[in-house]
């Protein structure tokens, strides 16, 4: 199973099962090999019987719960990696799936307290501190998302995504010299990361250099075509470089790619109304308002028409 060899490993599992059938250990390793088979169903139903016939085995919690993650069910998810936790605290792996799980339902506070433990368990590793940066991004604190960052690249400076979120995040709060020294550090590292190719095309685009700026998303869109985010820079900085049809067509292109992106909507929307095409810009208000009613520069871009409008 180590090599990935999944059928003869699936026809040996199964048959120390059969030979054992109280073994927990042998239908948690039928279980998880399934589940690299996509063979979910069964793959559950084995990582359950395992879970009964030995209730303290942590093992089978994480397959579980990284079978109900990649079925999009992430409460289910975190459910079992909670118990994982708990039938298991020095297990390094169940902690980082924890706060991954909690950070996608946007717990952060308990996804930064499972990444803290995950730190605490392996002091080497930079990925609790990669992660617990995001959740500390998320919640708007930046110094701490920051340090975190920097801690990874101390632990390991050879890790592209601690550079990525880091000159994100400068680039966010303004400081963009160092952001873009980080993120061409992650580009010597990995040269085709459409992250780090748009992320330095937006830290360029906030220092003015839109040539550069619009060049780099076009790099990070030939890598990722499907890479939403930088349609909607590319968006942006075409824009303010004067060509408004060909910023039209970004943002629609990110919207396509991403829905439910309510930045990407409302920053067409305010492009939009700039445009004077006040009707469209509505519409794209009133959709962002539609997922998020509280959604502040939603709610100020369409007071601002009505004023107008009335005036």
């Amino acid at each position: 199973m180590s090599r990935m060899k999944l059928d003869p490993a699936i026809e040996e599992f199964r048959e120390a099962s059969r030979l054992e059938p109280d073994n927990a250990k042998a239908h948690q390793r039928l279980g998880a090999a399934l589940a690299a088979k996509d063979d979910y169903e069964t793959a559950i139903m084995e990582e359950k019987t395992a879970a009964r016939l030995d209730p303290k085995y942590f093992l089978p919690h994480v397959i579980l719960g990284q079978i109900y993650a990649n079925q999009s069910k992430p409460e289910e998810a975190l459910a079992e990696f909670k118990q994982a936790t708990t039938l298991k605290p020095t297990s390094f792996k169940a902690h980082i799936d924890l706060g991954m799980t909690a950070t996608s339902l946007g717990h952060l506070d308990e996804a930064i307290a499972a990444f803290k433990k995950a730190a605490e368990i392996d002091q080497k590793d930079p990925v609790p501190y990669i992660n617990v940066g995001v959740c500390y991004q998320q919640k708007g604190m930046m110094k701490e998302a920051i340090e975190a960052e920097q801690k990874a690249i101390q632990l390991n400076d050879r890790v592209p995504q601690s550079y990525i979120n880091l000159g994100n995040m400068q680039a966010d709060a303004g400081d963009l010299d160092p952001a873009i020294e980080n993120l061409r550090k992650a580009l010597k590292l990995v040269p085709n990361h459409p992250n780090a190719h748009s992320g330095l095309g937006w830290a360029l685009f906030k220092r003015g250099d839109l040539k550069e700026a619009i060049a780099e998303q076009r790099k990070a869109i030939k890598i990722y075509p499907q890479f939403a985010p930088a349609h909607r820079r590319l968006a942006t900085a075409l824009a303010k470089s004067g060509d408004p049809a060909a910023a039209q067509a970004s943002y629609q292109e990110a919207l396509k790619l991403a829905p439910q992106d309510l930045t990407s909507r409302v920053e067409y929307a305010d492009f939009l109304a700039s445009r004077g095409k006040t009707a469209e810009a509505a519409t794209q208000y009133k959709e962002a308002l539609k997922a998020n009613p509280q959604l502040k520069p939603a709610l100020d871009g369409l007071a601002k028409l009505t004023k107008a409008k009335t005036q």
